[in-house]
């Protein structure tokens, strides 16, 4: 990762300073927002029913262009990162129309499963169902994704399609996303999105990317998380 951040000055050199047609210009700096209302087994990642906002900031620089695309070097800041995660607060069973709940410290969970967790006996025949409580709790983290490139597409165009593809780290204060898995965790981010320039200087640009989060066997426990991502950019080029 150090030898591709050392490098990345030196491909971006010939075009430093160069005048360059079309929109985007040399370089650009951004606000960018995302959001997952949910998370489930896309491609490696087993962790449920996470939700994520992240805030920060976001660089590119260009490395080449071409009459019809230009790549440019990305990479982003969010020092907001909140994940929401189920857990479970307890159990509760039913009798003859009653609900008795028997209430524990949180405890969060890979997964969400609304069936019987096991049985009680209430002295009145069979064996009753048993089932589990549910809650969320919030952690909270900073993310950094230091190696990144974007292509996009008609650069000369007011409306550019764009593909990017991130790569990065994410530190908080405790196992995320639950205990004995890891405070370090992994980041991947991939997807298309579309750029808006109202003028040579602005963009708006809205992406549905996928995102997969892991410790990569650093804790006890790596269920992984894989999401799909609304991520919101606005920037600044110059």
């Amino acid at each position: 990762m150090l030898v591709g951040l050392i490098c990345l000055p030196s491909l971006a050199a010939p075009v430093w300073g160069q005048e360059t047609s079309g929109f985007g210009g040399v370089q650009s700096l951004g606000f960018s927002v995302s959001y997952s209302p949910d998370s489930s087994h896309i491609l490696i990642g087993d962790a449920g029913q996470r939700r994520i906002w992240t805030a920060g900031a976001e660089y590119t620089h260009l490395l080449r262009q071409l009459q019809i695309f230009r790549l440019d070097y990305e990479a982003s800041l969010m020092p907001f990162f909140l994940e929401s995660d189920p857990t479970v607060t307890g159990t509760f069973f039913t009798v003859d129309g009653a609900t008795f709940n028997m209430p524990q410290s949180p405890v969060r969970v890979v997964r969400v499963d609304h069936g019987p967790v096991g049985t009680v006996s209430t002295g009145s025949g069979s064996p009753t169902p048993l089932y589990a409580l549910f809650g969320r709790e919030n952690s909270y983290a900073v993310a950094v994704c230091p190696l990144g490139g974007r292509i996009n597409a008609l650069p000369r165009s007011r409306i550019q399609p764009s593909f990017a593809v991130d790569l990065g780290f994410i530190a908080s204060a405790r196992d995320l996303p639950i205990d004995q898995s890891s405070q370090f965790n992994f980041t991947f981010a991939m997807g298309p999105g579309i750029q808006f320039f109202p003028d040579a200087r602005t963009s708006l640009r809205i992406e549905y990317i996928y995102r997969h989060i892991s410790n990569a066997g650093l804790g006890a426990q790596n269920p992984g998380i894989d999401q799909g991502v609304v991520r919101l950019t606005v920037s600044r080029h110059r």
